[in-house]
């Protein structure tokens, strides 16, 4: 649905995408992805609530990696996994993943779709995995003890799935295809994009009123 400048602002929304699907009766589910920094904001647990008491098919997915901005989330939370111990308030199973393991988030993934469809309510799956850069390009990280990141490089994701493709007889160069390839996308989507010519300022009000125009406000 979009990016809110504000914390927690687009978990509400999610309950409303969610409650959308539920009244027309489609099987969509609504995800939302949030930080850990989110689950000290009043709208992470006013959505929660919310979502339980409609039984909305709506997944919310924290992903816990340590720190809000520059600050650890366990020094300013009462509660060890700040998603996932707050779960049973709201009579949500406390599910916690290996957010670095591709294969246990798809497979949490696919039970809370699951639930959601079948009209059993929402899921809080928290995610433990770590940010690697600091919060934004200005911000060094220098407040991470020493030896953190290369401790959590060790099981970078990607990582961890290349050890298991051969672990499966997977070859090194089907997996260096498989590389090959996404890297070739990626470039082919960026070059596109960067020889794309910028959008016409007329579409630049549209979809912002709902009666589709604005001059008559002026």
């Amino acid at each position: 649905m979009g990016s809110y400048a504000i914390i927690g602002a687009h978990m509400p929304i999610a309950c409303g995408a969610a409650w959308r699907a539920q009244y027309k009766g489609d099987k969509d589910v609504s995800v939302c992805f949030f930080g850990d920094g989110t689950t000290n904001i009043g709208a992470f647990h006013e959505a929660l609530n919310f979502a339980a008491i409609w039984k909305l098919p709506v997944v919310f997915v924290c992903e816990n990696n340590l720190y809000m901005e520059y600050t650890p989330i366990g020094e300013v939370t009462a509660v060890a996994n700040p998603a996932a111990d707050r779960a049973s308030a709201y009579g949500l199973d406390p599910i916690i993943v290996d957010g670095q393991d591709a294969d246990a988030v798809y497979r949490a993934a696919q039970t809370a779709y699951e639930k959601a469809r079948a009209g059993g309510g929402p899921s809080l799956i928290e995610c433990k995995t770590y940010r690697y850069s600091g919060h934004s390009r200005a911000d060094p990280a220098k407040y991470r003890p020493e030896g953190e990141l290369e401790k959590w490089k060790q099981r970078d994701p990607i990582k961890i799935y290349r050890e298991r493709l051969k672990a499966f007889g997977i070859g090194d160069d089907a997996i260096a295809k498989i590389e090959a390839d996404v890297k070739r996308i990626v470039d082919e989507a960026t070059d596109a994009c960067k020889a794309a010519p910028p959008p016409p300022l007329e579409i630049m009000t549209r979809d912002v009123y709902a009666d589709g125009g604005w001059a008559w406000r002026n």
